[in-house]
């Protein structure tokens, strides 16, 4: 499968063949097939994730059912820790890559299963199953991305991520338009879950492509060992954690708009809106981080409280999403961009050990926010003091 590519990075290494604009044409040709590959999975799994709460009041689940999606994400994100560490200490290109498409496999099947689930308890199961997937390849990909990032030149970390994160959340509002239409066409939620599986096997056929260009990425080098992990990124993990205990997750905040009687497909737009807002807000964001990175990291916290403020205390639906999808393009961009910094041996643990931050905090914070759905101020004001919080421990993190 690698072919004569894996040829020219091997000779590469060994007697320098292939010069920088050979290894920055490869470079740019994952960047293009991971961008892609990140599309189509977007249309996939963030348009079943669109009407999430939703689907789950439909299957019979309650408040706390649809609040403790987020335990799905800590799962992710504990997933996100396996798939991390088992990178960081095989320290090989092909360990990166197997876990990267193991990880978009089981992301991608669990999707169109969807369409069969027939209780609360099996959707409930399947949305947690695509979260594992989602997090088992996401620090060996985030790290294949910052080998791509240095590779077409380091000083653009935040320009790079932000152009991957233009093109994940291109997929997820088309995802969430997809399933509104297919919503609004069938009158079914089956029809919608089924037609995802297209998107998913043109997200695997890019994953492929990228693998082939690109079969050696940097994940050795420089500080290669647990204690080479730099104390920068404690902070980070830090700022991340608590940014994330403040943030509404959209299992929550799609339950809540169903229930205040915004109709299926109509709160499927929202998050459209939210991904649309995301997509348009990540290039801003990630030039803000190539010029002032503290400011770009401090900003990420404050954007996630406010739009959690804004869920709970019922301010304008479409303002509230769009609100939510800026906050989410700080983490996406910024806080990606930023565990970058870290040497090509250590990277993977860096991602690693700031996933698991991000997990904790979003499951705790938001099973406190849905305790406190019936007091809407104490929930901002929870919301509030964990970002402030965050805020703190952001503007340390970049020396």
């Amino acid at each position: 499968m690698v072919g004569p590519v894996a040829s020219r990075f091997s000779a590469d290494a060994s007697g320098g063949l292939v010069g920088l604009s050979g290894r920055r044409r490869a470079a740019l040709a994952a960047f293009i097939g991971l961008s892609l590959t990140s599309l189509f999975a977007d249309v996939a799994y963030e348009g079943a994730r669109s009407v999430s709460g939703p689907f789950l009041g439909y299957l019979g689940a309650g408040a706390l059912i649809a609040g403790a999606l987020s335990v799905g994400d800590l799962i992710a994100h504990a997933a996100r820790v396996a798939g991390g560490l088992a990178a960081h200490r095989a320290r090989r290109p092909g360990v990166y890559w197997l876990l990267v498409f193991a990880g978009y496999t089981v992301n991608l099947v669990a999707v169109p299963l969807l369409a069969l689930a027939g209780h609360w308890w099996e959707a409930f199961t399947l949305y947690a199953v695509e979260r594992v997937g989602k997090g088992l390849r996401a620090a060996p990909r985030d790290a294949i991305l910052a080998s791509v990032a240095h590779d077409l030149g380091s000083r653009r970390r935040g320009l790079i991520f932000s152009l991957h994160e233009v093109a994940d959340q291109l997929g997820a509002f088309t995802g969430g338009v997809l399933v509104a239409a297919a919503i609004a066409a069938r009158g079914s939620y089956t029809a919608a879950f089924a037609l995802l599986a297209l998107p998913a096997a043109a997200a695997l056929a890019s994953l492929t492509a990228a693998y082939r260009s690109y079969p050696q990425p940097r994940v050795t080098g420089g500080a290669g060992g647990s204690a080479g992990i730099p104390g920068w990124a404690l902070a980070l993990a830090a700022a991340s954690g608590l940014g994330m205990a403040s943030f509404m997750h959209w299992g929550l905040a799609s339950y809540t708009l169903s229930e205040s009687g915004i109709p299926a497909e109509m709160v499927a737009l929202m998050y459209s809106a939210a991904m649309a807002s995301d997509a348009l807000a990540a290039l801003p964001i990630g030039l803000l981080y190539d010029r002032f990175p503290r400011v770009a990291l401090a900003l990420a916290p404050v954007a996630s409280a406010a739009a959690t403020t804004m869920l709970v205390t019922g301010v304008h639906p479409l303002a509230s999403s769009l609100t939510w999808g800026v906050a989410m393009a700080f983490y996406e961009t910024a806080y990606k961009a930023s565990a970058a910094r870290a040497l090509p041996g250590a990277r993977a643990a860096v991602y690693t050990l700031m996933y698991a931050a991000m997990g904790l905090g979003w499951t705790l914070g938001n099973l406190a926010i849905a305790s406190l759905l019936g007091n809407p101020l104490a929930a901002a004001g929870l919301a509030w003091s964990l970002g402030l919080l965050g805020a703190l421990a952001a503007a340390k993190a970049e020396s």
